[in-house]
């Protein structure tokens, strides 16, 4: 398996910190990646503050990564115009 550009794996779940410039674009990326993991029903982990946002996603039920992790990674990586 390999992790979409960005990504990295990190104990079993799919990982990538993304950098803005203030809280309120880190905020609205948070926005934008909470409707793609509502869309798509599978739904990331999220911590952010000032100037940065982190994604971690991995299947609960697989204890893993599966298809819908990178799935959603790279629906993250088009939204944000890295893809």
């Amino acid at each position: 398996m390999k992790a979409p550009q960005g990504w990295a794996v990190v104990e079993n779940r799919l990982m990538r910190e993304f950098a803005f410039p203030d809280f309120k674009e880190a905020k609205a990326f948070v926005d934008l990646v909470s409707d793609l993991c509502e869309a798509m029903d599978h739904h990331a982990e999220l911590h952010f503050g000032w100037g940065y946002a982190v994604v971690e996603t991995f299947s609960h039920d697989a204890q893993g990564i599966t298809q819908r992790d990178l799935d959603l990674a790279s629906a993250i990586n088009k939204a944000e115009g890295s893809e």
